[in-house]
């Protein structure tokens, strides 16, 4: 069977209460207020079923002081259906109602001529010439105008017919992947407890699943789903739906609160938002606070990024929410002034900005290039502003708005176009000006260090975190190995140095370095350079040569008379000297026992501390020099 919800809307008093009675045979005006007064305040639901299809009616309230009301309850529907009493025409309400609808993106429009008992031919006809040039406007082209009368039914068969249409030319929701559905309506069943209900954006939901309630940041059980009345298993997207929850009162809940598959959104106070401005809106100075409407809630907003709205026209804006709201790529919203009140125009969601806000000018910036893109373009352009994007579920569905099916055939054709890259082994995307500014900088550090200091040579770790602003581990070692690859930059074992002729070594020499370090690993009573020489089949002069430039890459330290020692294990010594020296000076004996080595390597590494003043010697004691510390 299928399923479409309509909104009935219109100007107060014009029939809709009476025209959805007649539809569906139930009254919705059940509010004590309603029936006292005889209008509609609150949202009223009632359904029926025609040739095989399902419409459920949402009636809306027409007065202006409601209106707020009726965007709660418009904001998630297929179609609509505007009411316009033959016997008062075109009023204030039914203006802005049909240009909040084409601002929400309702496609599909029809248009209810009311009361025509209480008109003549000739009136009804002046009001059809009316309504086509003041719809034309919104877009509304040969929309479907048909006559009833609530009293005698006159007209309803024909309405029935044409809404049957309008639902077949209704495209299909996309369903989404996690259960979204803002709050319109909540009340207590007896005997039952708490009742939520709303339409359901995305996902499905199920008896038993566990939701987040935003607001008030509980998890709710469901208990038992209806739909119109009927007690399902499972209620899916487009659905209206009222689901029993345990975990919280009705008190605890109200109109736009969200309930949300947990961990799948993320509440934002920042928007990036396309807003157009209606024609006959007055010029706004900005930054003004208005009150935003989407989905189901509503709160006051800023509205910063330019300096003034102009009427007809779009420009991108930042939004600051008093309060988190739950947004997703190209969801619309609407824009209302608290004084003089009435509609300012409607806005397309571009994005979730936060922390960005501060940078409004690259934001806007941005937000310029997402409006006006196609996919490829989007995607460029969220990678850009980025910087580095790893992009998960949550983000691709819902934060930029692609399809998740064609998603990696999108980033294949980009980065074949070199838009952007990819950091090999990893899903993180990059944009090559972000890359170009670590490779960059990296070379600043090398260079800087080169001509300042003697020793050219930088520990790769140290170095990492020197950049460590610039992003993530693997985006800054992947940019050291591109300026590695492209022989700007040379690493032997665990330090890095910007290259030159006095740092340049080719991948045999490389190689063969690493050996002879790689002997030197672990040991405290390391081999000579002619057992090394021996060991390794390799001409003495060979040995020394590549020895010297380890120790001139730090990996080596040269204690003299071809005695070499590796730099980690030198650090485990002063580790232990410093502990030791807790206690007062030490004698050489002390000393040599707590490394657990021989006189004869134990003597050329004190010499070797005393010049380095790690050590301070005294007559046979030793103490803590004033380069101990950097050591440890």
């Amino acid at each position: 069977m299928g399923y479409s919800i309509i909104g009935v809307i219109g100007h107060i008093d014009h029939g809709k209460t009476s025209l959805v009675a007649a539809l569906t045979g139930k009254d919705t005006d059940t509010h004590p207020e309603e029936k006292r007064r005889g209008i509609t305040i609150d949202l009223g639901f009632a359904s029926f079923t025609e040739q095989g299809h399902q419409f459920a009616l949402i009636d809306a309230p027409g007065h202006q002081k409601y209106i707020g009301n009726l965007l709660a309850g418009v904001s998630a529907i297929d179609a609509g259906l505007l009411v316009v009493a033959c016997d008062q025409g075109i009023q204030a309400q039914t203006l802005e109602h049909a240009s909040i609808l084409h601002m929400l993106g309702v496609k599909e429009l029809l248009v209810v001529l009311s009361r025509i008992d209480l008109a003549s031919d000739e009136t009804q006809a002046e009001l059809r010439e009316e309504l086509e040039l003041f719809l034309d406007d919104f877009g509304y082209h040969d929309t479907p105008m048909i006559p009833v009368s609530s009293v005698n039914g006159t007209g309803l068969p024909e309405l029935k017919e044409e809404l049957c249409r309008a639902a077949a030319r209704v495209p299909s929701r996309p369903t989404g992947t996690s259960f979204r559905m803002p709050v319109d309506r909540v009340f207590t069943l007896e005997g039952r407890g708490c009742v939520i209900a709303g339409t359901v954006w995305s996902g499905s939901v199920k008896v038993g699943d566990s939701l987040e309630l935003l607001r008030a940041g509980e998890t709710v059980r469901v208990r038992d789903i209806q739909v119109h009345g009927e007690t399902v298993e499972e209620s899916i997207t487009g659905c209206r739906t009222a689901l029993n929850v345990a975990g919280v009162s009705a008190s605890d809940v109200q109109r736009g609160d969200e309930l949300l598959q947990p961990g799948q959104f993320e509440p934002s106070r920042f928007l990036l938002v396309e807003l157009k401005v209606f024609k006959d809106t007055a010029e706004i100075k900005c930054p003004a606070t208005m009150q935003i409407h989407i989905a189901a809630t509503s709160c006051s907003a800023r509205v910063t990024g330019v300096r003034r709205l102009r009427p007809s026209e779009s420009a991108v804006v930042v939004v600051e929410c008093e309060e988190p709201v739950v947004a997703v790529y190209g969801q619309n919203c609407l824009f209302r002034l608290p004084y003089p009140v009435g509609t300012v125009g409607g806005g397309t969601v571009l994005a979730t900005p936060g922390k960005e806000v501060r940078r409004a000018r690259r934001l806007i910036e941005f937000g310029e290039k997402v409006a006006m893109a196609d996919d490829a373009e989007r995607l460029a352009a969220w990678v850009e502003f980025s910087g580095e994007l790893l992009p998960g579920d949550n983000w691709i569905e819902r934060s930029a708005g692609f399809d998740s099916a064609e998603f990696a055939d999108l980033i294949r054709d980009e980065l074949e176009a070199e838009r952007i890259l990819q950091i090999p082994k990893t899903d993180i995307l990059v944009s090559p000006g972000r890359r170009d500014t670590v490779c960059r900088h990296i070379e600043s550090i090398l260079t800087q260090r080169a001509e300042e200091d003697q020793d050219a040579w930088c520990d790769e770790e140290s170095l990492m975190r020197q950049i460590e602003s610039f992003g993530s581990n693997e985006l800054r070692r992947w940019c050291l190995q591109q300026l590695i690859d492209d022989s700007r930059v040379v690493r032997v074992g665990r330090v890095v140095a910007i290259a030159s002729d006095q740092n340049a070594l080719s991948k045999k020499q490389q190689s063969r370095m690493q050996k002879i370090v790689e002997m030197f690993d672990g040991l405290r009573t390391p081999p000579t350079l002619k057992e090394i020489s021996a060991s390794l089949q390799l001409p003495l002069e060979t040995v020394r040569s590549l020895s010297r430039f380890a120790v001139q890459t730090g990996m080596l330290l040269d204690l003299g008379n071809d005695f070499l020692f590796s730099s980690l294990i030198f650090r485990d010594l002063c580790r232990e000297l410093n502990v030791l020296f807790e206690a007062g000076p030490r004698s050489v004996a002390e000393i040599r026992d707590q490394w657990e080595i021989t006189r004869k390597h134990a003597i050329p590494l004190l010499e070797y501390c005393d010049n380095e003043q790690v050590t301070l010697r005294d007559e046979n004691l030793r103490s803590a020099g004033p380069s101990l510390q950097q050591y440890l």
